[in-house]
């Protein structure tokens, strides 16, 4: 009975320190009750492709009229749910980022995040920010290009390496990156080929590529072109690409071509939510847009 007491007696504060344990490890990175509501935090960041696609006014147009309904989305998601289920974020991206300090203003000022805590003002204020603050940004971008007699060009890939990990995915949200591009990427110190793989895709170079007959798919699996993988272990992140558009209209298929290499390379990087959507009237997008948001399967 004695040795039978001493061993009770040792068990006990094991047993104790094992649920102290287990209640540490389930606490995570935020509330409980937000983890378990994760799949309806939205953590929607959207990221700017500010080159020379930008020199057309109807692109900004249709860009800030796609903004809208980005915010309009995010703000009818945020009105239906419960002030304690609160936690949800809207933000702006670019890479590089911009020198003029007005566009980062207001990019600022376009960061958005609703908790439990957030004054109901804010979704008014969020709606008529998001519908006149992105011209504006757009017109400073013009203007720095025209200083600085060039556009800079857009990193997306290098965003993509760099920075989503860290942007972008939050294991408390439901992540979205959506990307307002025409399908075209370079940078000019982000210049890299791997046999037919690059990190780039301009108008000139896919008029040297041998995919421009109805046999395009074909001949690009078997040539292997694509984009350079830039990361991996994307699983947790969705993206919505919004406003492809061929700069070769002599190649019928150039737009089929561009979505091929971004589908392939969402698959490469392990995303498996994504939508790509070439230009169109912002009316007909704004179904895409809210779909996608709301649709969270």
């Amino acid at each position: 009975m004695f040795l039978l007491l001493c061993f009770s007696c040792i068990e006990e504060p094991t047993q104790k320190s094992t649920a102290k344990k287990s209640t540490a490890s389930n606490s995570g990175p935020c509330l409980e009750h937000i983890q378990n509501n994760k799949v309806n935090n939205l953590n929607i960041s959207v990221l700017l492709d500010l080159s020379d696609r930008i020199e057309d006014n109807k692109v900004i147009s249709k860009d800030s009229a796609y903004l809208a309904s980005i915010s309009e989305a995010y703000l009818d998601h945020v009105k239906s749910k419960k002030l304690i289920f609160l936690e949800d974020r809207l933000k702006l991206y670019f890479n590089p980022e911009p020198s003029n300090k007005k566009i980062n203003e207001i990019a600022h000022e376009l960061e958005v995040t609703f908790t439990k805590d957030s004054p109901q003002a804010e979704i008014q204020n969020t709606f008529e920010k998001y519908n006149s603050l992105p011209s504006t940004l757009y017109s400073y971008a013009q203007a720095d290009a025209i200083e600085k007699q060039g556009y800079p060009g857009s990193d997306i890939w290098r965003f993509f390496k760099d920075h989503v990990n860290d942007y972008c995915i939050s294991s408390c949200h439901r992540n979205i990156l959506i990307i307002l591009t025409d399908g075209y990427m370079y940078y000019d110190q982000t210049v890299m080929r791997e046999k037919n793989r690059t990190s780039y895709l301009t108008p000139k170079y896919t008029k040297t590529l041998p995919l421009n007959s109805s046999d395009w798919k074909a001949k690009m699996e078997n040539g292997d072109y694509g984009f350079i993988p830039a990361s991996e272990g994307l699983e947790d992140l969705e993206v919505l690409v919004l406003g492809l558009d061929t700069k070769n209209p002599s190649n019928p298929y150039e737009l089929d071509v561009l979505n091929a290499y971004w589908e392939n390379w969402f698959k490469q990087m392990g995303i498996k939510k994504y939508k790509i959507k070439s230009t169109d009237i912002p009316s007909s997008v704004d179904k895409v847009i809210k779909d996608f948001l709301i649709n969270a399967s």
